[in-house]
């Protein structure tokens, strides 16, 4: 009886981990950029060790925690500070600590003329330095396909002021979730810069979350934490009627 509570325990505890990323990613809906965390299921014993140490009962734990990569649609904002990546490419940014790699392209100018991302991590250009956009007063700025960046003055003139480093990354599972839709790149993973990635101006990515699935998942999650829930419940009922009972002998 009492491996089987543990079977119940193990498995309630794994559907309650998986409420709380689907809260998460429900939560991110309206972040730009941001890519859905997805969990999957294991049996923390097989084959042989599970039909004779556990007796054919099952205990569950999570697998593994994932990113789901795919793209989210474009949106249209008209902000020339706005950018987003058609492709696979990521954008880089200084974080605290280390280089970090994101999709939110929703950028701004500090009060020193430096692009930053909303929470103020410095956006980098090719040679890792941070950019600095001046005159914004005078003249509009303009980016390029390839993540060009311009000043187009008054008189029409054209001058180029940095570009942005957009970034492919080989194997993509080296990549770890950090703060603010942003990433960092284990041990092992390798960046390229993309050739393939095109920069859209006065656009934004949407999160890859699909609202209803990430609500089915809830739903099926939390009645099978019931499910878990109530045996657990059954379990404790049986071990208070037997404590009533006693043992012979």
């Amino acid at each position: 009886m009492v491996s089987g509570k543990y079977s119940a325990l193990s498995g309630a505890i794994a559907r309650e981990q998986a409420i709380a990323n689907v809260s998460n990613n429900l939560a991110n809906i309206s972040s730009s950029g941001y890519k859905k965390s997805q969990v999957s299921f294991e049996s923390l014993l097989r084959g042989e060790q599970q039909t004779k140490q556990a007796k054919g009962i099952n205990y569950t734990r999570i697998r593994q925690n994932f990113s789901d990569f795919s793209p989210g649609a474009i949106r249209q904002t008209e902000n020339p500070l706005d950018l987003a990546v058609h492709g696979e490419g990521f954008f880089k940014v200084q974080g605290q600590s280390s280089v970090l790699y994101t999709r939110r392209g929703d950028f701004t100018l500090n009060a020193e003329g430096v692009l930053t991302t909303g929470n103020g991590l410095p956006v980098l250009d090719e040679g890792n330095g941070q950019i600095t956009i001046p005159d914004t007063d005078t003249s509009k700025v303009a980016v390029g396909d390839n993540g060009t960046i311009y000043l187009l003055g008054p008189q029409g003139a054209r001058t180029e002021v940095a570009r942005l480093a957009v970034m492919e990354i080989d194997d993509k599972q080296k990549l770890k979730r950090e703060g603010d839709t942003t990433f960092s790149l284990e041990q092992g993973g390798t960046e390229t810069p993309s050739e393939t990635s095109r920069v859209i101006q006065g656009s934004l990515e949407l999160s890859n979350i699909n609202m209803a699935g990430e609500l089915t998942q809830m739903i099926d999650n939390y009645r099978t934490f019931e499910n878990y829930h109530k045996v657990l419940k059954s379990y404790s009922v049986i071990s208070e009627q037997q404590d009533e009972l006693g043992t012979l002998g």
